[in-house]
This record gives C-alpha cells, structure tokens and sequence, in this order.
C-alpha cells in the first residue's frame, strides 16, 4: 500500500486517498466527542467540581456529578481510540480544529508531506519538510496543488 524506505513509510497520493473516507469517519467522531467532553466541562464547572478525565468522581459527590465525570470519560476514551485509529493509518495530525492530516511523501527522492483536511475528498497539498531546524508554518510552506 506504500513504500517504505529504511523503514519509514512513505504514501503516494492514491493511497491517501484511499484512507479517506476512514480519516473522515474517525475525525468526525474526535469532534462530536470533543464536543461532548466540552459540554460536561462546562456542566461540571457550574456545579463547583473540576473535571477528572482519567479518575472516577469520588462517591461523596451527587449523582449528577458522578454521571457527568462517567460521560466525560466515556467521551474521553471513544475520542482517543479515534485518534489512535487516524495515527495507525501513518498519519500525523497537524491541527485537530481543521481536521488536517499529513502523510509523509516522496517526490523525486525528496522528503515532504502530503496533507489532507477534513471535508476535502482527496489529498489536497504537497509541501516540503522544514529545513533542519527550522519550523515551516503551514500556512507559509511552499506548498503545491496535488494533481
């Protein structure tokens, strides 16, 4: 499905592609889940109780606060097996707010990163690594148009 060189993977554009519709899937689940954790955030707070995502509410709080720590983490855990999936594919996660996955890439024996993004049905941007040392933005990467 990809290439390998001395052991790391690299993905053709076609084999991003292919990941899609499973990148879309997982990333949609991550946001519905984030945005439930927010929600029993919030909730938790209101009621004078900072949230605890990996221990359970000790048993002297009320039920309400019991359930919504049991909610906070159900959400927590199914957010993270989503993220894990989207990084078993050989993805990285570049910004979880945009959906923006990077997959690493060859080009004319060149390392760079072909980028995805939530919403958009094929790979959509190549672009280089940073030089050594230095940060590349992605807004500021020199990055081309895939196809």
């Amino acid at each position: 499905m990809f290439w390998r060189v001395m052991g790391k993977k690299y993905f053709t554009v076609d084999e991003v592609n292919e990941l899609i519709p499973q990148l879309d899937h997982h990333f949609r689940k991550m946001l519905l889940h984030k945005k439930e954790m927010s929600k029993a955030t919030v909730r938790l707070r209101k009621l004078g109780v900072e949230p605890q995502l990996l221990e359970a509410a000790p048993p002297s709080e009320s039920s309400d606060v019991q359930e919504l720590h049991r909610q906070l983490q159900n959400h927590y855990f199914a957010f993270k097996q989503n993220l894990l999936a989207i990084e078993r594919t050989g993805g990285e996660i570049k910004d979880l707010e945009l959906g923006r996955v990077d997959f690493p890439s060859l080009e004319d024996g060149r390392e760079g990163r072909l980028t995805w993004q939530l919403g958009v049905t094929e790979a959509a941007y190549r672009h280089p690594l940073p030089e050594e040392g230095q940060a590349l933005p992605f807004e500021k990467a020199k990055m081309r148009r895939v196809g």
